[in-house]
């Protein structure tokens, strides 16, 4: 067919249709059907926005009965979900004092922590990470690794001065403290926050070790500067705990992150993002210093609300915390000997793909769409799995079923 959108993304020539309605008791959906009416195991869910899964009628309850309501505000006003939705994210985030900007995307409150640290600590670099990806706006983008996004758009620091936007953002090793270090020495005294992800997702699905982490904490009291954590992907439930970094570190907010922010699966497929940092630091935006039309609308935000009271009340996170050791034991019982590693946290998953050349799973994404079953890959060489919080061992052990079936006609299989 003839997209009439920009052609910003690798189509996949399909037309997706509807939810199937569960047999196994769950509620929320983990196949779709296309147009064709194929029914199709979701193992991507919009890349990680549906931690209830597809069609969950307790949301979709909530967000028709916010839109008989109220369902926009100016940002001005206060909303009864608005505030709903900040306080439950005030009181799951392992920041002490937290108070909460609400945006639509990942990128938008990445945009949000960034002006915040710029403003709160009045200096003017930020640390990113090798590998790392935050978003597709301009200081997202900075802070992304991968240069091919930020071409023609925007230069950072030790690179050419000849783009649109010129952005102080300094880029350290993951996982290597001396590399931290030594960019905070470069920049001493100027460098406002080091920005990570505590599961490096579009990377390949990289947790932060504990120790790495803690230093992180550590060398930036040091020298002054913020910890910002991006949990746009990695957070709000996925991994087993709300957060991430609570799953690697625990909840002790001497050594929690300055900023933490959020989006993806916050809303339960509906567009919502989230910011959270203590309260001495948001003091510092003052109105009319940040804003958002739609951030913190009563339908995203009692889409959220209505998200975390299912978590809760289905246990999902429970669930979700056991998927990644499900799967190990499964692929113990049936490897594949094009697997080299099956990694993350909870139910994000990372299954790297042993091969020739720099991406030899690249291929699979076509393969599994064959085979009625949607994953990405990310990095040429992991396929990531972001399934729905309730999935378990069956449907867990279909998937494996599916994607070594797609692996043994991997170029190279025997």
């Amino acid at each position: 067919m003839q997209d009439p959108r920009w052609p910003t993304y690798t189509p996949r020539n399909m037309m997706l249709e509807a939810a199937v309605p569960p047999d196994d008791g769950g509620r929320g959906s983990v196949y779709i059907t296309d147009a064709e009416g194929n029914v199709i195991l979701d193992a991507m869910c919009g890349i990680g926005c549906l931690p209830l899964g597809h069609a969950h009628p307790g949301l979709a309850d909530a967000v028709h009965q916010q839109m008989m309501r109220l369902t926009a505000a100016a940002g001005t006003l206060w909303t009864e979900p608005q505030q709903a939705l900040a306080r439950e994210l005030v009181e799951r985030t392992p920041i002490p004092d937290g108070r909460v900007f609400l945006g639509n995307t990942g990128t938008e409150v990445n945009e949000a922590a960034i002006k915040l640290a710029l403003r709160a600590t009045g200096r003017d670099v930020i640390i990113g990470f090798e590998r790392a990806f935050h978003g597709r706006t301009l200081g997202s983008i900075a802070l992304t690794a991968n240069p091919k996004y930020r071409e023609p758009y925007v230069s950072c620091l030790e690179e050419p001065e000849d783009r649109f936007a010129r952005i102080n953002v300094a880029r350290a090793t993951y996982g290597d403290l001396d590399s931290v270090e030594a960019v905070l020495s470069r920049y001493e005294g100027r460098v406002a926050a080091v920005f990570l992800e505590p599961i490096q997702g579009e990377a390949g699905i990289y947790p932060a070790e504990r120790s790495f982490l803690e230093g992180l904490r550590q060398l930036c009291n040091r020298h002054g500067a913020l910890l910002g954590a991006d949990e746009i992907q990695c957070g709000a439930g996925r991994t087993g705990h709300f957060t991430a970094w609570s799953r690697i570190m625990g909840d002790d907010p001497a050594v929690a992150p300055d900023i933490l922010w959020y989006a993806k699966a916050l809303g339960g497929g509906f567009p919502i993002g989230a910011c959270v940092a203590r309260k001495s630091l948001a003091d510092h935006m003052t109105p009319g210093s940040h804003g958002s039309t739609f951030g913190g609308n009563p339908v995203a935000s009692a889409a959220a609300v209505a998200t975390l009271r299912i978590m809760d009340e289905e246990d999902l996170m429970t669930s979700a915390g056991a998927q990644l050791e499900t799967l190990r034991g499964i692929a113990a019982q049936n490897p594949h000997a094009r697997v080299k590693d099956v990694r993350g946290l909870g139910s994000m998953i990372g299954i790297e793909i042993e091969g020739e050349g720099q991406t030899p799973a690249a291929p699979l994404g076509g393969i599994l769409k064959g085979k009625n079953m949607l994953a990405t890959v990310c990095s040429g060489r992991t396929v990531r799995w972001l399934f729905p919080y309730r999935v378990g061992e069956t449907i867990l052990r279909e998937a494996w079923s599916r994607l070594c079936s797609a692996l043994d006609e991997l170029p190279g299989s025997v």
